[in-house]
């Protein structure tokens, strides 16, 4: 029941983090403005919003929640431990890399700062609290870790094309054009490895909680 209960809570927190970060960015992308100078329709809007893996990886966490509250088939990939755990390297992975590398180079306010905070600090630190909470453990496996990288080489493959295509990336460790390619490619293969790092620790905190929750009972 508590860790239903907490689900909820995860989703609500999901929603209200994106959902305030939407209202604040497309506005502010469809009009025109001295940091804007061309304004973008709706459409090229959201597809703009959802290029970021901030809010991709929390869409993800909130399709997990949907997931484990529903038990809709159609979500059942956001249902599995290995699913589970991916997005818990990924949004460990979007807080400590926002945490270091960029906070400091924004000064954002109001709805903009509420929304920030949310995706980057209190969902995850909820989200990886739930899942260590969340039974069952113990079914975790070291080589799934590559089918856990999934998501995260995905999100790059897409990001890289619709900048080759439009000249827009995302975040500058993604700008060919800006830092080339092979600076680009150090940059990804040291994210997938700091990924690839977050995904062993959590297989090995799923295979200690499954023998820790096992001993109790």
């Amino acid at each position: 029941m508590f860790v239903r209960v907490a689900a909820v809570i995860g989703l609500l927190i999901g929603l209200v983090g994106l959902g305030v970060d939407l209202v604040e960015i497309l506005p502010a992308v469809m009009t025109v403005s001295e940091i804007n100078p061309e304004a973008r329709s709706l459409l090229d809007a959201l597809v703009y919003f959802w290029t970021f893996f901030t809010h991709l990886t929390n869409l993800g966490l909130v399709l997990v929640y949907v997931a484990v509250l529903t038990g809709w088939r159609w979500l059942g990939w956001f249902a599995r431990p290995r699913t589970q755990a991916a997005m818990g390297g990924h949004i460990l992975l979007v807080m400590l890399y926002y945490h270091f590398m960029l906070a400091g180079r924004y000064e954002l306010e109001g709805g903009l700062l509420l929304a920030s905070y949310i995706l980057h600090y209190v969902a995850p630190i909820f989200y990886l609290a739930w899942w260590s909470w969340r039974p069952p453990h113990g079914g975790l496996r070291w080589d799934d870790v590559p089918w856990m990288l999934l998501p995260g080489l995905a999100y790059v493959a897409w990001a890289l094309l619709r900048g080759a295509l439009t000249g827009e990336y995302p975040y500058a460790i993604l700008d060919v054009g800006q830092v080339g390619l092979p600076a680009v490619a150090i940059g990804v293969a040291l994210l997938v490895l700091a990924v690839t790092v977050f995904c062993l620790i959590l297989i090995g905190a799923d295979k200690l909680l499954g023998r820790w929750k096992a001993a109790s009972r």
